[in-house]
């Protein structure tokens, strides 16, 4: 039995926002003090406008999923987290698959999401959920600084 065999996905509840930033601290170990004071802040505003959504497991937050809409109407992946010792047993697929069946039912014809260039797990995680790279961005201020965009199209 695989660690996300027992996963239960659902919007995200302000009770579970402590898990979600120590995940994200796992990841974000090195950043300012200001970013993670705003960080936090746009968590809590996702949380009240239910655009996160988490992976439980045994009680356990697992991971989680962070969503916008570009432009008020294309769905955009923010941000996929998983806690590293569940990373490789489908908590992000899964994560991903809860999203997309909502996006479906809401009638939007697309998702976009987007990586770091130099993120060859991310590249092939977003390949393998079916989405084809769409263009990407350079930053002037941001290490690294191109970031690609993925789209996948979706079955309505």
């Amino acid at each position: 039995m695989t660690k996300s065999t027992s996963l239960l996905i659902t919007y995200c509840k302000l009770s579970d926002l402590p898990e979600i930033i120590k995940i994200d601290d796992f990841f974000d170990a090195q950043t300012d003090k200001v970013y993670k004071s705003n960080k936090k802040k746009s968590l809590l505003n996702a949380i009240k406008n239910q655009k996160i959504i988490v992976a439980h497991c045994n009680g356990k937050i697992t991971g989680y999923l962070w969503f916008d809409f570009l432009w008020s109407y294309i769905p955009f992946i923010s941000l996929i987290r998983v806690e590293k010792s569940y990373q490789r047993t489908g908590t992000g697929k899964k994560l991903f698959n809860f999203f997309e069946k909502k996006m479906i039912k809401m009638k939007y014809d697309r998702i976009l999401s987007s990586t770091e260039e130099a993120n060859e797990i991310s590249i092939k995680f977003h390949k393998s959920l079916g989405f084809k790279k769409c263009g990407y961005f350079k930053l002037s201020k941001w290490i690294p600084n191109k970031e690609l965009f993925y789209e996948k199209t979706l079955d309505n």
